[in-house]
Parts: structure tokens; C-alpha cells; sequence
């Protein structure tokens, strides 16, 4: 069973600090879930960061007593949706404090902006990636109680992949990092620049998974991603899923395997 969090008891312990913190948020709202969105056992808040953002966060525990290792769930350029939240229940089963944003606003096309329409837009970011929002994201998981600020894991979906590489390369001291179906280049306006660039960077051992038929993000960016991290001895596992298109942990096929060698990944990493 997933435990609730009382709001007041975790807004009182995100006042008093944690010893690991980088930057506490400066209010923490408890709200409702937006509308559709069902994530069994899942609180809801809005995170005013110290920029002034807000941002849309979902927070799910896990039963029994902590600390627990965290995992931050990055979406991808759509915002955040109830699909993607889905696996959160499984981290928090498997023992992991999961936290996930809207560390991007949601996609233009959805007509009222979407649950993320508060979080800054690709292009105010994309011109220096290694100072995205999941940054915040990550200083606000250390703050959380339970939470070992010391085991914090990054999983990114599509878009969310790159955020995760670049977040993980640039800095952000990270244990862990699972991406599914990341580009490293991928055709985005404004153009980004390649994750491959900052392959250099990473420190974390690196779960990258992806599909063989992803019609969004061809399996061949993840190739190229392999290959450069394993030539300057980065910790890469793989796990390429024939046959199946994008984003292999929502993919009816394949998101048990997937959701199961990524959950397998993150208890090695942040034990």
C-alpha cells in the first residue's frame, strides 16, 4: 500500500530543512489533482520555486519507514500526463519517493496550456539546457521528509530523456539515470544543442532504453549515445525493445519489461 502524505506535516518538514538541501522551495500548496488525472495513493502540490515558477508536482510514497531513495519522473514536451504518472504507483511500491513535475509547459496545442501552462516554455530554456527546471525539481526532492537526499535517481521519458542527460552531465549530482526513447539531437524549435556533447560530463550509471519502431525518436539516437558514452568508460546498460514504437515504458507491449528492468536499475544504483 502507497502512503498518503499529510500536507501540514510535510509543508512543516520542508520548513525546518533538510541537511543535504540545495535550494528549498519557497511555498509548497497542497492542491487537487487536475482533472483526469488518477494516480492512486499520489498527493498533489504547487511548487513556487525561487524564480518564481510554479510548478504542477505530483508526490507519491512509498508504505513502511524511510529515508527512501528518490526518483524524479521527467514527462515529456506534451506536459505532464496521467500516462505517464502511471508508473509512479510501481517506483513507489519498489520502495523509491517519487516526485513528478512540470518542469516544461505542456505542448501549444493543448487549449488551455494544460496542467503545466506555469512551467517555463522549451524555448526560454533551451538555450542553456544545463540550467533547466529539473534542477529545481531535484532541489525540491532532497528537501521532502524520508527522503536520502544522497540516492536521487533521474527517469525521462522522450523529451524528458533530454532534460535527464543534460541535467545529469552538467552538475546536478544524480546516482542514477534511466531515459526512454531521449533524443540527443532531437528536431525541436528552437534547435538544441546535442546531448552528445556533454557525454563527457556524465557521472551517474545510465539506464538507456528505447524502442526499435520509435516513429518519434529513431532508435538510432540511443545507438549513437551508447556508443559515445561506452568509448569514454561511461556506466551504460541498454535495453533496446524490438518491434515497439515510442517510449517503451508506456507501450502496452513492453511496459512491464521495461518498468521492471528500470525499476531492477534504480534499487542497484541508489541502494
Amino acid at each position: 500500500m502507497i502512503h498518503r502524505i499529510a500536507p501540514t506535516c510535510m509543508l512543516a518538514a520542508i520548513v525546518a530543512g533538510n541537511v543535504h538541501a540545495q535550494v528549498a522551495p519557497r511555498r509548497m500548496m497542497p492542491v487537487t489533482a487536475p482533472p483526469g488525472y488518477t494516480v492512486p495513493g499520489a498527493q498533489w502540490f504547487k511548487l513556487e520555486a525561487s524564480s518564481g515558477r510554479k510548478y504542477l508536482t505530483s508526490i507519491s510514497r512509498p508504505a513502511g519507514v524511510g529515508p527512501f531513495p528518490v526518483v524524479v519522473v521527467l514527462h515529456g514536451a506534451g506536459g505532464l500526463s496521467n500516462d505517464q504518472l502511471a508508473f509512479a504507483p510501481d517506483l513507489a511500491s519498489a520502495g523509491f519517493l517519487v516526485v513528478a513535475g512540470c518542469w516544461q509547459a505542456s505542448s501549444p496545442s493543448s487549449p488551455d496550456g494544460g496542467p503545466c501552462a506555469e512551467a517555463p516554455t522549451q524555448a526560454e530554456w533551451v538555450a542553456d539546457p544545463a540550467a533547466n527546471p529539473v534542477r529545481e525539481l531535484i532541489a525540491l526532492a532532497r528537501t521532502l521528509p524520508d527522503a536520502r537526499a544522497d540516492r536521487v535517481g533521474l527517469y525521462g521519458m522522450s523529451f524528458g530523456g533530454y532534460a535527464a542527460f543534460w541535467s545529469a552531465s552538467t552538475g546536478a549530482g544524480v546516482q542514477a539515470v534511466v531515459v526512454d526513447a531521449a533524443g540527443h539531437g532531437p528536431p525541436f524549435t528552437p534547435v538544441m544543442p546535442s546531448a552528445l556533447t556533454v557525454v563527457a560530463g556524465l557521472s551517474a550509471p545510465l539506464l538507456l532504453m528505447h524502442g526499435t519502431m520509435d516513429p518519434v525518436i529513431p532508435v538510432a539516437e540511443s545507438r549513437k549515445y551508447e556508443r559515445a558514452g561506452r568509448a569514454l568508460g561511461k556506466s551504460i546498460d541498454t535495453a533496446y525493445f524490438k518491434g515497439t514504437g515510442h517510449v517503451a515504458s508506456l507501450q502496452p507491449g513492453s511496459r512491464a519489461e521495461a518498468r521492471r528492468r528500470a525499476i531492477a536499475f534504480l534499487k542497484k544504483a541508489l541502494r
